[in-house]
């Protein structure tokens, strides 16, 4: 059987970037309110899968900062970063 779309293998590579990126282009599509039912529901599955991914990135680079924040005597410290922050 052919494959149809390499597109979710691609995104699970994509850097956080390009995964935004995809997603704005999704979301643009799917405002335009332009696309048959059918393309429409697999845009949005397409939407909800690269959101999923974005956000395990943003929760592994957290996790990887958290590692990082040393204290004032030189020991590694676990500091949670201030998600209410700007």
């Amino acid at each position: 059987m052919a494959k149809t779309s390499d597109k979710p293998e691609k995104a699970a590579e994509a850097s956080y970037d390009a995964l935004v990126a995809r997603l704005e282009k999704v979301v643009e599509a799917l405002e335009a309110g332009d696309l048959p039912l059918e393309q429409s529901v697999e845009r949005f599955a397409e939407g909800v899968k690269l959101a999923r991914d974005a956000g395990a990135r943003l929760d592994e680079a957290e996790r990887r900062v958290e590692q990082l924040v040393k204290d004032a005597a030189g020991g590694e410290t676990i500091e949670p970063l201030d998600r209410d922050d700007p």
